[in-house]
Order: C-alpha cells, then structure tokens, then sequence
C-alpha cells in the first residue's frame, strides 16, 4: 500500500504541457538587445507570443493569458487567434481552469484574465507591488502595461483571488516558481515536471535563446544585474530540466511537434 502511494502521488505530479502561440511581430535583431544598436544586426528577427497550459489529472494550470485583439491593434502586433480558443482548441474550457500563474504584469501577459472565472492568480509579491506603487507611472514602465489589467487584478485581490508568493517556491507538486526580475521586478520562472522530465519555461528571463546562449540582456530591462543572474539560474536549473523553453522564441514551434495538424504552427506539446 505504502509503494502504491507513492506512485500515484509521484503521477499526480506529472504534466501534460503546451505552448501556444496567439500572436507574433516583425522585428529585428536590433530591436531586441540592451545596448547601443549594433549595425551587423539589422536582419529579421520576429518575435512570438505564447500562453503556456500545464494540465494534470488533477488540476490545469495556465501561466499567462496573453492580450486581446484590441491590444493587438492598439501596439500594432499581429494577432492570430484569441488565446483562449486556442485553449478550447485543445479541450481547456476557461472555466475549468484552477490556477493562472502570472510571470509578470506585462500587457502580454496578463490580457485575458477576466475570462478565467473559477481561477486563482498566483503572482510575486514583489511584481504586484511595483505595479501599485510610485514608479508605476513613469514613462518608461507605464509603457509595457494596460492600466486596466492591473487595476482587474487588484480588484480581484479584495475577492481573495489572488495567491502571493515571495521567492523560490514549489508552489504544487511538480511545479516550482522562480523568482529572478531583471526585466520586471517580481518576474517569475516556472519549471513543470512532465512524463519525460522538468521543463523551464523562462518567461522573460530570456526572451530567444540568443539570450541564454550569449549571455546578452532584452532591451527592456528594470535591473541588469539581475537580469544576468537570471541567465545563471537558467543555466543551474538546465542540468535538471529536459528543455529550456524562453519566452518569445519562434524556435519554440520548430523544435516541439503539434497535438494535431489543425494546430500546426500555433499549439505545441513540450515533450
């Protein structure tokens, strides 16, 4: 009896994980990096949008949602399809949906919370904080929120919807947080144990692989040094994780096959 236990509770901590891809952008290199621009670097570089959904026999866990197609005109992105169908395209129906990790409070995080009725929200302390305090509105960090994003997750707060953590922490069996800033002051990894080992999805702790593999920083960067030591804890974690999985890479799609042909392009499974 005692063995059984431990299987299941060991089963119980494994899960099924997707990356989905809602929206991407035109870009080049040059728009990527911290620093002066470099003139060698002005080739194509786009950038991809992803919600990830982790989903067990127990629970479904969605770690970030993404923003809607009026915030897609609004910031000229080019928008695909709503993240949330793309969900119900894999048998996730929103409400059935337990918790939503929040890496961080950037408008392409965080656009379609509202839709997740029955969720709780698990976020850094640290992130919402900031976010509703004195530096919040200046220019430079105003920029990369919506007002009413924010202001929906405060109001859920007052519902007791919202779950803080304050650091590293394994926030369910199988699922550890990783508190690292840099690009935001409460940004968080979030490393899922799957049937074929850990996989590190890296938000934007690293936005491309170009990130990790040549220690080079986003442009949009609230703490430096911080942002370097996120490389490093990437690069600790590897030696435990089956894939590194960054925040924004269209390479993401190339390297993990679709559930389906109908999801080609747009929903892969990390295995």
């Amino acid at each position: 009896y005692i063995i059984f236990f431990v299987m299941e509770v060991f089963k119980m901590s494994e899960y099924e994980l997707f990356a989905i891809k809602y929206a991407d952008r035109d870009a080049k290199a040059n728009d990527h990096f911290y620093g002066h621009p470099d003139p060698h670097e002005d080739y194509s570089m786009p950038m991809d949008y992803f919600i990830w959904v982790a989903k067990s026999e127990n629970q479904t866990i969605v770690i970030d949602v993404g923003f809607n197609e009026e915030v897609a005109e609004k910031r000229n992105r080019n928008f695909i399809k709503s993240p949330v169908e793309l969900l119900k395209e894999i048998g996730i129906e929103p409400e059935t949906v337990d918790y939503v990790i929040i890496t961080h409070l950037h408008y392409d995080h965080i656009g379609n919370l509202s839709h997740f009725p029955n969720a709780k929200y698990i976020i850094q302390e640290k992130e919402l904080s900031f976010w509703t305090g004195k530096y919040a509105g200046k220019p430079h960090f105003k920029s990369h929120v919506e007002k009413e994003d924010i202001l929906y997750l405060v109001d859920q707060n007052f519902s007791n919807r919202v779950i803080f953590v304050d650091g590293n922490v394994e926030v369910f069996p199988g699922v550890h947080l990783y508190l690292v800033g840099g690009h935001s002051p409460g940004l968080q990894m979030v490393k899922v144990n799957t049937p074929k080992g850990n996989v590190l999805l890296t938000s934007d702790a690293a936005h491309f692989y170009k990130n990790i593999n040549e220690e080079r920083p986003f442009i949009i960067v609230v703490d430096l040094p911080a942002m370097y030591d996120g490389f490093d804890l990437i690069k600790k974690l590897e030696k435990e994780c089956v894939h590194i999985v960054p925040g924004h890479d269209p390479m993401v799609i190339e390297l993990f096959q679709s559930p389906n042909s109908k999801l080609q392009d747009l929903v892969v499974k990390i295995e």
